[in-house]
């Protein structure tokens, strides 16, 4: 019965509404027409639907890339900092020993 009410029934009940308004020279074609028509629309609709979901689903995947490729930039930059500091330490310990290095010699 639920089936019925929702295919059938709303469908028809809109479709005789509209040839009540209308008042067409021939309500049957009119009929058929407007339910070739009404059947159109569903399939557009659906695709319409399918085409939503997948490009929802396509942002999350791209919201999760750029996610990661910021997080990786992130790490990218931390290490590139660790590295010039430790550069910058080896650089002044060398500094250090250079100059023992030449006070020895004096």
């Amino acid at each position: 019965k639920q089936w019925y009410q929702r295919r059938v029934a709303i469908t028809a009940g809109d479709a005789l509404t509209e040839v009540a308004l209308k008042r067409p020279a021939d309500p049957i074609e009119y009929i058929a027409l407007w339910l070739l028509k009404y059947k159109e629309n569903e399939v557009v609709k659906a695709a319409e639907a399918s085409n939503a979901e997948r490009l929802s689903i396509e942002k999350k995947k791209l919201d999760e890339e750029a996610k990661k490729k910021a997080e990786l930039e992130e790490e990218q930059r931390r290490i590139a900092a660790e590295n010039a500091a430790k550069k910058a330490e080896i650089e002044k310990a060398l500094a250090e020993q250079a100059k023992q290095t030449e006070a020895a010699a004096v």
